[in-house]
């Protein structure tokens, strides 16, 4: 992004950062600073992937005082009820009704269109073992896309 991406506009820090393997594929790092930086800054569509991948990895009631946000597809996960990829895309098309709501509860018209959430889709899902990989593409108001890889945990 170029600094005039930034003029205006609300930023946030980067908590999920891409990095490419070395072997044609891009790994998602939860890391806010990481190594040789002091942090990353995001705004735009990278921001409101960002905003929703937390949202579908926050386990609905796990907060204290905001016991709505998150949805349920990360306990799914946890209790071992995703084992087949139709398990993932049923759980997730539960999950994204909650999404939804609470990112456009926490939105301003005043926002940025590409901040604001549209809709969000599964493109594929890939189960090996116990870990799983979902790749959802978020759709803003502006009509920009992101894809994001959410690797997960998943119990047998």
């Amino acid at each position: 992004m170029a600094i005039q991406d930034y003029v205006g506009r609300k930023i946030d820090i980067l908590a999920y950062y891409t990095e490419e393997t070395g072997v044609g594929e891009v790994q998602l790092k939860p890391e806010l600073a990481p190594q040789g930086t002091g942090g990353l800054l995001t705004t735009g569509i990278q921001k409101l992937a960002q905003r929703f991948l937390l949202e579908l990895l926050t386990e609905k009631g796990s907060m204290l005082y905001l016991p709505t946000r998150g949805c349920d597809f990360m306990k799914e996960a946890r209790l071992g009820y995703l084992r087949t990829p139709l398990d993932v895309m049923a759980s997730f098309s539960a999950a994204l009704s909650d999404i939804k709501r609470n990112l456009r509860l926490e939105e301003l018209e005043t926002d940025a269109a590409d901040e604001r959430l549209a809709s969000a889709e599964v493109l594929s899902v890939s189960l090996s073992g116990d870990t799983a990989s979902v790749s959802v593409q978020v759709l803003s108001q502006a009509g920009t896309t992101r894809t994001v890889v959410a690797p997960l945990a998943v119990t047998i």
